[in-house]
């Protein structure tokens, strides 16, 4: 519950802040929002919008009558961290991720478009004859996921659906000019062109309207129970698995009866609508500021701050710890060193997992590490590598600060060592990602590491190694990592 319980807190310190300023329609959905595409400072990999400008004959009418497309531009997606500029531009693009990958749906009329590909306009309009007899092609699925569903509801008038994919099949060519650097993600945003001003879908009421539809559909259910956070009797609400994927109770293994249709799934994690909306909020907070993709190849770790004293109210933190809260992960800095220098009154909740296709897969959750134990990881980690992996001719004075001997290159050398010594199938090297992920988690949870499992693995692999005539010639200074790894591991288990 510790980890939770820290991202219903970041949830509700960042709604407290939001709510100060925030336009009355927005304020039951602006926890729900999310960005379509990462936030990339970099100007040379910024993403991008497409921007399609619809013409309609009433803006204001309650079903929108499409009568063409004025103009296609295009637009620099957000490239700034400033949680300002993102709230700004949630809103006006009113995103939400669909349920599943296979949704038929959109809550906002945005299509992803991703990297630009070698062949554009065969991508838009498919390698068949038309778009409609190729499934695979993005105008096929525009049409199907975004277009169709919208005239389905009522947003567009009948008739729209088809009068926007047929002006965009004259336009493939315009289209295919904009999405044309393979550096940047695309996204094609429907708006409305208002007498030359483009007014994206989080300007207009019925496209408001239609997301607070769809969320009620999909979050906001009727339900009986209690909630699972706060104690009181929800009458409705969602379960967690709306928030996190990983969090499924869809499995007939995993609770007596769940074929049964009364709500069973309801009552095992339930969540009431204050709740739910928190949390949201939350897992965007985590996405956006406290995500790490770097440390572990293929694997994301959400690093979790909590206060130990349970105080929401930020103005009575110190600015440091306020502004590590607001700001989240420096993605120039090193994790673990970043993390180790903050203030003690934080801990840390870890969850790792990673993404496998539509879904989430939760590999390890390590909660309650604080600041110190990072310190003291890093010490010994720095004594360790002193001892075995110092080369005093390169560098005669030991400076582990300027010479980046800390803790995130510690796990990176564990990483490293391990990793080499799975086979070369993917297979293999997933069994052992998830053993290095184990270790490493059991190091940040002060628990004991099974060195002996470690050695035995490196020892069955020496015979294949002392065969290889190229690790003969290049592999002492990997035999001197497996040392420190060993070492380092040791010295941890002594001083927990």
């Amino acid at each position: 519950m510790g980890f939770l319980k820290a991202v219903y807190e970041l949830g509700k310190v960042e709604l407290g802040s939001k709510n100060k300023n925030t336009e009355s329609y927005f304020s039951d959905i602006d926890s729900f929002l999310q960005l379509p595409m990462p936030v990339i400072e970099d100007e040379q990999r910024q993403g991008r919008e497409i921007r399609i400008w619809l013409n309609v004959k009433d803006k204001e009418a309650k079903c929108l009558e499409v009568t063409g497309i004025a103009k296609i531009d295009l637009k620099d997606y957000l490239n700034s961290t400033d949680s300002d500029e993102i709230n700004k531009t949630k809103r006006k693009l009113l995103y939400r991720d669909p349920p599943g990958a296979s949704t038929q749906w959109r809550y906002s009329p945005i299509y992803k478009l991703g990297k630009a590909t070698t062949n554009p306009n065969s991508d838009l309009l498919g390698r068949s004859e038309t778009w409609k007899d190729d499934k695979n092609s993005r105008y096929y699925k525009l049409y199907k996921t975004v277009l169709k569903p919208l005239e389905d509801v009522g947003v567009f008038s009948r008739g729209s659906a088809d009068l926007i994919i047929s002006e965009l099949e004259k336009q493939v060519n315009r289209i295919a000019e904009l999405w044309k650097d393979k550096k940047r993600s695309y996204i094609l945003v429907f708006g409305i062109n208002d007498n030359g001003n483009f007014l994206y879908p989080g300007e207009l009421e019925i496209f408001r309207n239609h997301f607070k539809s769809r969320l009620e559909l999909n979050i906001g259910r009727k339900m009986s129970a209690t909630c699972s956070l706060c104690h009181t009797n929800a009458e409705s609400g969602a379960n967690l698995d709306k928030i996190f994927k990983f969090s499924t109770f869809d499995k007939e293994s995993f609770l007596p009866g769940i074929k049964d249709s009364d709500g069973v799934r309801e009552k095992v994690f339930p969540l009431c609508d204050s709740c739910i909306s928190m949390m949201s909020m939350g897992r965007e907070i985590l996405d956006g500021r406290f995500l790490d993709r770097q440390t572990i190849p293929n694997m994301n770790i959400y690093v979790v701050p909590e206060l130990i004293f349970g105080n929401t109210n930020l103005d009575d933190v110190a600015v440091n710890v306020e502004n590590f809260i607001k700001s989240g992960l420096k993605k120039s800095e090193r994790l673990f060193n970043y993390l180790a220098k903050q203030d003690e009154v934080l801990v840390y909740h870890f969850l790792f997992w990673e993404e496998n296709q539509a879904q989430e897969q939760l590999h390890l959750m390590v909660e309650d590490v604080p600041p110190s134990r990072l310190k003291r990881l890093e010490k010994l980690w720095q004594d360790t590598f002193k001892v075995l992996l110092w080369n005093e001719m390169q560098s005669p004075e030991f400076k582990p600060e300027d010479m980046g001997v800390d803790l995130d290159q510690a796990f990176k050398i564990v990483y490293s060592t391990l990793i080499s010594l799975s086979g070369k199938d993917e297979a293999d090297k997933s069994v052992m990602r998830k053993r290095i992920v184990n270790i490493i988690g059991k190091l940040l949870g002060g628990k004991k590491v099974d060195v002996k499992f470690v050695k035995q693995l490196m020892v069955s692999r020496f015979a294949g190694l002392f065969a290889d005539p190229k690790w003969i010639r290049d592999g002492h200074w990997k035999l001197r990592q497996m040392m420190a790894v060993l070492e380092f591991l040791n010295r941890v288990n002594d001083r927990r």
